[in-house]
């Protein structure tokens, strides 16, 4: 607990300069999809795999840094693959009770590894055209509410569905065992309605970015996103017969352990801003 509130507050910081500032969140962002990047490569070496998605986030930038209007193809691409990979990602569950590890090649058939590989590449494009969409919501200083308000209802969802399922949880729910057996019923329902609530509250009195029906909409999907988002994660890593993405990030994992809801909800974000725009 001690290392997640340390980490946290260290974190915090740099996310306050990220957003009051242009050069800072463009590179904090090129920061957080290199180690995407290497996260993703789930303890292969994989060096031209690297330096092709290197290769190709470098453009990206590039073409950011040139004024080109790419903001939008990075929602599109996130959905793609996000649809994708939650194919594999089920597929794989399906088919292995058991934790895999995909360094051990030899232990799978043609079509395990065949699964394997297309969930690893889908996912981390997933991750980083998710990523990217904070680049289409937040063009400009005036909208930093539509990065705010996803940030801190998420971080009010795993806040309290963390404390409430660890205290009082007792009853886990055994479709979802496999993925992810240490969270409990309670520990959902408290996800559910404290990202409903807060989504709702901070939209209505201080962010005021939706109308009150779309908010209202809005604020059951966002919790639903949320957990959805923890879930898939998980269930990769299960996949994968990996714990954590990684463990650059003291108490917490990885950056994608800390970020698998954000980025969903921030997808979400980015299709609510094109209905309505």
């Amino acid at each position: 607990m001690n290392d997640r509130i340390r980490t946290s507050l260290f974190i915090f910081p740099l996310l306050i300069f990220a957003l009051i500032s242009e050069i800072f969140l463009f590179l904090f962002l090129l920061s957080i999809c290199i180690l995407i990047i290497y996260e993703t490569n789930l303890n292969a070496k994989k060096y031209a795999r690297i330096f092709a998605y290197l290769t190709t986030i470098f453009i990206y930038f590039l073409l950011l840094l040139l004024n080109y209007d790419v903001l939008i193809y990075a929602v599109y691409i996130s959905l793609l693959a996000f649809g994708i990979s939650i194919f594999f990602n089920i597929s794989g569950l399906r088919k292995n009770k058991e934790n895999l590890n995909f360094s051990n090649q030899i232990s799978l058939d043609r079509k395990e590894v065949t699964n394997l590989f297309f969930l690893r590449e889908s996912s981390t494009i997933y991750y980083l055209s998710g990523v990217l969409c904070i680049f289409f919501i937040y063009q400009s200083p005036s909208e930093i509410n539509w990065v705010l308000l996803p940030l801190i209802t998420v971080f009010a969802i795993d806040s309290f569905s963390y404390f409430v399922g660890s205290r009082f949880g007792k009853r886990k729910l055994k479709l979802l065992e496999i993925i992810s057996p240490n969270k409990t019923l309670i520990g959902y329902i408290t996800a559910f309605l404290t990202g409903f609530f807060v989504f709702y509250i901070l939209n209505y009195f201080f962010f005021n970015i939706f109308s009150p029906s779309t908010s209202l909409v809005i604020s059951i999907a966002f919790p639903i996103c949320a957990v959805f988002g923890d879930l898939y994660s998980s269930g990769i890593k299960r996949n994968f017969g990996l714990k954590d993405y990684g463990n650059i990030l003291p108490g917490h994992g990885g950056v994608l352990d800390r970020l698998d809801s954000v980025i969903i909800t921030m997808v979400l974000m980015s299709l609510a801003k094109v209905f309505i725009s």
